[in-house]
């Protein structure tokens, strides 16, 4: 490994210090450093071998949105609280760049890859995701009527707030906060979510991460509005035109695990789940 990314968000405190300190180090291991206080993160990306990112989850979910042509590794660093993503605390940030220098292991994770297409106004947009990819009703809107369909066999139609298409890893983040069950990350899988769905029957489903989740937005007039949003980052206004069909991405996320902590620990201690009597 020669050339390292740090991704840093200058908005956590002491993150721009532990980017320098960062780079004194790797550069000692006679290592090329890019930072995203000189350079766009798409240039980052391209060039780099792994990625360390300075911050929270969104972090480095604002890097995910720039692996449409290659997927690296990447560290998640936390400078606040815990995060799913960003397992490791910052005093163990330099153990665990060690410990991966002399045995580079990564953790696969799937990831979404999502079109959007205008029938109407022949244009597409493509969304890559390692959360989730969510359909909702836009400001004060009324409440969205939504087909969804599973590699082309209809699912569900029902009134409500929206939907969430997410991964394992998304099911801790919106899909959790809406009734969705937490799904452990390995596992290949999404989660389809209602969100406050008009039918009491209606329950989020889990399927294979190998099918094609397909969604239409019927309106009742050419001014009603529904957002796609892609891991909170970016979105894109849509109305009755537009067709959203969310699968598996080509190629997944590659997460440089902590070596201190499992994920069932990360979870006990973000929920604050109780231990068993003793």
């Amino acid at each position: 490994m020669k050339t390292v990314g740090i991704v840093i968000n200058s908005k956590k405190q002491g993150a721009l210090e532990l980017g320098a300190k960062l780079r004194t180090w790797l550069e000692k291991r006679d290592m090329t450093v890019l930072d995203s206080a000189t350079m766009p993160l798409d240039e980052i990306v391209r060039q780099v071998d792994f990625v360390i990112s300075l911050g929270g989850d969104g972090t480095m979910l604002s890097i995910v949105g720039q692996m449409r042509t290659r997927s690296i590794p990447v560290l998640g660093v936390n400078l606040g609280s815990l995060g799913f993503l960003t397992e490791v605390k910052q005093a163990e940030v330099f153990e665990e760049l060690n410990a991966y220098l002399q045995e580079p292991k990564t953790e696969s994770r799937v990831m979404l890859s999502c079109t959007v297409w205008s029938k109407k106004e022949k244009k597409e947009r493509r969304f890559l995701a390692l959360n989730d990819i969510v359909v909702s009703r836009e400001g004060l809107a009324r409440i969205l009527r939504l087909d969804v369909l599973i590699s082309g066999e209809k699912f569900i139609s029902f009134r409500g707030d929206g939907v969430i298409i997410s991964t394992p890893v998304g099911s801790t983040a919106y899909s959790l906060s809406a009734g969705g069950a937490v799904v452990h990350p390995k596992l290949e899988a999404l989660i389809i979510t209602p969100i406050c769905p008009h039918a009491l029957s209606l329950r989020p489903m889990v399927i294979s991460a190998d099918e094609k989740i397909t969604v239409r937005v019927r309106t009742d007039t050419p001014q009603e509005k529904a957002l796609v949003t892609s891991d909170g980052q970016e979105k894109l206004e849509i109305d009755d035109s537009y067709t959203v069909e969310v699968g598996r991405s080509s190629a997944p996320f590659q997460l440089i695990k902590s070596s201190k902590r499992s994920y069932l620990e990360t979870l006990r201690e973000n929920f604050k789940l109780p231990d068993a009597e003793k």
